[in-house]
């Protein structure tokens, strides 16, 4: 079985824009869990920066073998700029992916193949 959401907003006012995506897949071993988020905000900007800085990148990771549950949650922050009819836009931007998976079996090694016994 599996599940999609999409949610798209835009507040022209506040020059937002974020998209979801939205997913849940069930099978016989997991049910698994994955989220999607772009968010961009739009701001006038008079120069541009001599020193951009890169994305910060954020990764954790998370295990527990009591419930079964495995996530993963990534996370880049930043900005660029960009030009339209001779003004300045800086973007900033925030992307996320979290990934859970719920296992339903909680024997989590695999079994040993009759090759290698």
């Amino acid at each position: 079985m599996k599940n999609i959401i999409f949610k798209k907003q835009n507040d022209l006012k506040k020059r937002l824009k974020s998209l979801s995506l939205s997913q849940t897949t069930e099978d016989k071993d997991c049910l698994t869990e994955v989220i999607k988020s772009f968010e961009y905000k739009v701001e006038e900007a008079d120069e541009m920066q001599q020193e951009i800085k890169p994305p910060e990148v954020y990764i954790k990771k998370y295990f527990n073998t009591q419930s079964g549950i495995e996530r993963v949650d990534f996370e880049v922050q930043g900005s660029f700029y960009l030009s339209q009819n001779r003004f300045l836009y800086r973007v900033k931007f925030h992307h996320i992916l979290n990934i859970q998976i719920t296992w339903k079996n909680k024997i989590f090694s695999p079994k040993k193949s009759a090759v290698l016994t």
